[in-house]
């Protein structure tokens, strides 16, 4: 696989990775605490908790047991043994924020992979949630 499609499936990956976000509480926060609680989650493998901080619209098109299962098929085939991530910015537009990070994935065999992208967040019963269908990686 060339680096360019081992970074866009990495940034994919981390794409997916948005869609498991945080606990319930946690959505209470700035959208940038939302992207935080999500990646924690998803490095402690709390799937559960990544994905209740997505927005209502996308649990329902992706049920829990899916999106756990595409994360660890992604971990797994892009070997991936840890990331850690970066917030750069945060921007409030109303009912809107987009948060930007940069993330390194580093492989089985200690390779680092770096990536970056922004997370659309949107205003639901006055909490932030990520809207995965909308990253831009």
């Amino acid at each position: 696989m060339s680096g360019k499609a081992l970074l866009f499936s990495i940034i994919t990956l981390c794409l997916i990775f948005t869609a498991c976000s945080g606990r319930e509480e946690n959505a209470s926060g700035s959208p940038s605490q939302v992207v935080e609680s999500f990646f924690t989650a998803l490095e402690a493998k709390d799937y559960q908790t990544a994905y209740s901080l997505q927005t209502k619209e996308f649990q329902d098109q992706m049920p829990l047991e899916i999106f756990s299962a595409s994360i660890e098929q992604g971990l797994s085939e892009f070997q991936i043994v840890s990331q850690s991530y970066e917030i750069v910015k945060e921007e409030i537009k109303g009912d809107l924020a987009y948060v930007s990070y940069k993330i390194v994935s580093t492989t089985r065999d200690g390779k680092k992979i770096e990536g970056q992208g922004v997370y659309t967040l949107k205003r639901e019963d006055k909490n932030w949630r990520i809207d995965l269908r909308a990253v831009t990686p």
